[in-house]
């Protein structure tokens, strides 16, 4: 996750059109009675089923609001709230919402993504701060911590997980929309590029290239609609030190220029959406991270002669959105049983107060991908939740899944119910990428923001 907290974080962070469509907007309520709000328990983690157990779900069985509760234990706590109506965005009855289970597959990750693991992976350490926070050090290429072990060891997958395989280049391009509380929906597309710039793991290219300038992973967004915020883009920079802030730049065209933004604001929203800044860009050495379980849980993956195709998704097609926009419909999706390790982050207490009390990473175990997160209040109840969808993509000849490459993505509010929900056009990386992204020496850098408008 370097969502690493991955989803529609990546769309739509940081764009001013966001706080300009969302501003005044109100909360999403439900459209029926609900639930009580889901509230934090450690047991409900641990009650999930373990990865070691002999108990699964069988391909083809057809999961609904009618019999979820007899496969729950294999359900994310968010998708368990989804599917018993804690919040005005949650499933409803009607056919599109089911959930069909298919066989597990497995994803490799490319050849020299494994190489290195076997090359570089004794040579990361983990450094204890006096706060209680670990730094890593020593990171090369590959997994940082291939075979996570110890008394450290939800730290080290914590670590995978910021860290996960990204190529070189990716490009897709995104149709959003926005839904407010009365079912009201705005769509918002952008054209999206991820860079790798340290820690490479492609063949006949360094491992970090001479122009990285301390930064290992950088993301660019530009809005293509609507007119009135065509070409605002937002740039991300992660720098390779974990203990240094990310640094963000906006271009506005109203002004010509670009702006930096602050990082420091962590609980701050970003430009009006439902996520925060410690969603799109964040510190590891934050929080202290322990280890809930290894568990089997359900995970959609796409069908790729579809997955990339609004008539794939509740709501893009259509005049209403659904109680779920953006839901993934049975007729292209399988969900999988696939391991999981179930991380519990929680924000140090001599670094000054946080939104959060607690976070929850669900890291796919053969991937290192965190492909759903869950954000509680200080009040223990289920907040922002962050959701990404995959389906497999060609890379240099092997069909895998990787971080910035989902076929769909949402952030979610679940107390107040907003959602913003995407799906994306087919991801084309390195020498695939479209010319004009191909530069990523200017690219990644906030001069580069200067050349949009010429």
């Amino acid at each position: 996750m370097g969502k690493s907290v991955k989803g529609m974080v990546r769309h739509f962070a940081c764009t001013v059109a966001i706080a300009a469509v969302l501003a005044g907007w109100g909360v999403l309520r439900a459209r029926s009675a609900q639930a009580a709000p889901l509230v934090f328990s450690e047991d409900s983690y641990r009650r999930l089923v373990d990865a070691s157990s002999s108990r699964t779900i069988a391909p083809g069985t057809r999961i609904t609001v009618e019999n979820w509760r007899q496969y729950r234990d294999f359900m994310p706590i968010w998708l368990q709230g989804a599917f018993n109506g804690n919040s005005g965005v949650h499933l409803g009855s009607g056919p599109e919402y089911a959930i069909v289970v298919g066989p597990t597959l497995h994803y490799p990750m490319p050849g020299r993504w494994r190489q290195d693991a076997e090359k570089y992976g004794s040579q990361s350490t983990l450094i204890r701060q006096p706060n209680g926070g670990y730094v890593m050090k020593g990171w090369v290429a590959g997994p940082p911590f291939p075979n996570p072990s110890g008394p450290n060891k939800a730290v080290e997958i914590l670590y995978n997980a910021w860290a996960p395989f990204r190529p070189f280049i990716l490009h897709s391009s995104s149709q959003g929309m926005l839904v407010d509380r009365f079912g009201n929906r705005t769509t918002q597309d952008t054209n999206n590029c991820f860079y790798m710039l340290s820690h490479l793991s492609e063949p006949g290219m360094p491992i970090n290239m001479p122009y990285a300038n301390g930064f290992f992973y950088v993301s660019r967004f530009m809005v293509v609609a609507p007119e009135q915020s065509k070409y605002t883009t937002e740039l991300s920079m992660q720098p390779d030190d974990p203990t240094r802030l990310p640094e963000l730049y906006v271009f506005l065209p109203s002004l010509r220029r670009s702006l930096r933004l602050s990082s420091a604001a962590r609980c701050s929203p970003i430009l009006g959406t439902d996520s925060v800044n410690d969603d799109n860009a964040w510190n590891p050495n934050n929080f202290k991270v322990e280890l809930l379980g290894e568990k089997k849980l359900l995970m959609p993956m796409l069908d790729p002669a579809r997955a990339h195709e609004a008539s794939s998704f509740v709501g893009f097609t259509g005049s209403d959105p659904g109680t779920f926009p953006g839901w993934p419909r049975p007729e292209v999706t399988h969900w999988q049983v696939r391991p999981f390790y179930v991380l519990h982050l929680q924000w140090i207490a001599q670094l000054g107060p946080y939104c959060f009390a607690h976070r929850i990473f669900y890291v796919d175990k053969e991937t290192w991908i965190p492909p759903f997160t869950e954000n509680w209040d200080n009040e223990n109840k289920l907040w922002k939740g962050l959701w990404e969808i995959y389906s497999p993509i060609d890379f240099h000849g092997v069909k895998t899944i990787m971080l910035d490459g989902y076929a769909g993505a949402h952030q979610i509010d679940w107390e107040n119910g907003h959602i913003s929900a995407s799906f994306a056009g087919l991801p084309t990386t390195d020498d695939d990428v479209p010319a004009d992204y191909k530069d990523a020496q200017t690219m990644t850098t906030p001069g580069g923001l200067s050349r949009i408008l010429r």
